[in-house]
């Protein structure tokens, strides 16, 4: 890119449903070049944006998504059509009936994502809403289990298979420490550690949360942290994904004094849903009125989603050969001994070895 000076974009859609996602742009240009970014309805006002490449390219996150996105790097510009929002899935909530499944239910719904609950209120006696045991990539994007006794043993090998198959996961509290999830968990769970006493309302709002600390399991990635301590870790599970947050009762965040504490709880939650969910990217090419500088190369047209693979391999490499045969791999072509022949050769050898070391003194 740098010896030919030319710049491209792609759009995709991000986030959860409703007004909690976005359009993320990924855009290749020189290194030290501006990248301006708006849309349509605001061209006459300039850009909305601009950051300065540092390497090959940049990535920006933007609300816009009504109108096509204008991206500008030097002298070229691309014009990409609003990415279509991807068709998610429910988020299906498990827990025990209190202030912390009420919450993160309305948490999500109020971010646009369909809520399953099932929370458990006496032992053999829970209140769902929606299909709450319904666990499938067609139907399910996330499963969140508030606490370690918010499943049994038959459930949690569902959610298991689930989430081989592909689905996302959310182990909150000590939801880690149930035997039946643990070989899901991103880590160990350590020792309950106390919040920070008025750290609800002095704008760090997670120091004031109770935090069970998550120690990573070695192919975990930590995701957020707590003074010394691992608070959100990540981890893949077969084709799907778990995020284990160690935080307990951030209902108490919600219900903070801080005017935007609702928001940043729900902004919160909304994170590792995605972070987790089960969700089709919607790539989009740029649209026909694109315009570039001279020089310019655009890679907006291309798509990390092929719908056939290994058939556009085949297509365009021809089909696979067979292996070439090797001296290890050929086929004996001589006269075979004899089992019993192989047989007397063996005994001779060990009446053998037997003799030789009696010669020398041996037993």
């Amino acid at each position: 890119m740098e010896r030919d000076p030319g710049a491209g974009a792609r759009g995709e859609r991000v986030g959860g449903g409703g007004s909690g996602g976005g359009t993320r742009v990924d855009v290749t240009a020189p290194a030290g070049s501006a990248v301006a970014i708006g849309d349509t309805l605001a061209a006459g006002a300039g850009a909305l944006d601009t950051v300065r490449v540092r390497g090959t390219g940049a990535s920006l996150v933007t609300p816009l998504g009504g109108s096509a996105t204008v991206v500008r790097a030097g002298a070229a510009q691309a014009t990409l059509a609003a990415p279509a929002a991807p068709r998610l899935g429910a988020v299906t909530v498990l827990g025990r009936a209190g202030w912390e499944a009420k919450f993160v239910a309305a948490a999500l719904e109020e971010r646009g994502w369909s809520v399953r609950l099932r929370v458990a209120v006496a032992p053999g006696i829970d209140v769902t809403q929606g299909a709450a045991e319904a666990f499938d990539t067609a139907t399910t994007a996330a499963v969140v289990v508030l606490d370690s006794g918010a499943v049994d043993a038959a459930t949690a090998a569902r959610v298991a298979r689930y989430v081989r198959q592909g689905g996302g996961l959310v182990l909150a509290g000590d939801a880690a420490a149930a035997s039946s999830l643990r070989t899901l968990a991103a880590g160990d769970v350590g020792a309950v550690e106390a919040g920070v006493p008025g750290a609800l309302d002095d704008g760090t709002p997670e120091r004031g949360l109770a935090l069970f600390p998550v120690a990573p399991h070695a192919d975990a990635v930590p995701l957020e942290r707590r003074g010394a301590h691992v608070a959100v870790a990540a981890r893949r599970v077969g084709a799907g994904r778990v995020v284990q947050a160690g935080y307990v009762e951030t209902w108490r965040w919600r219900m903070a004094a801080a005017d935007d504490a609702p928001a940043a709880h729900r902004a919160w939650w909304a994170r590792v849903v995605a972070a987790a969910a089960y969700a089709p990217v919607s790539t989009v090419p740029n649209a026909t009125d694109e315009t570039l500088g001279v020089g310019a190369v655009s890679n907006a047209r291309s798509s990390s989603n092929d719908p056939a693979p290994l058939a556009d391999a085949i297509a365009a490499l021809g089909s696979p050969s067979a292996a070439p045969s090797t001296a290890r791999g050929r086929t004996p072509t001589g006269p075979r001994p004899s089992d019993g022949a192989l047989a007397t050769l063996a005994g001779a050898a060990l009446l053998a070895e037997v003799a030789s070391r009696r010669l020398r003194g041996r037993r």
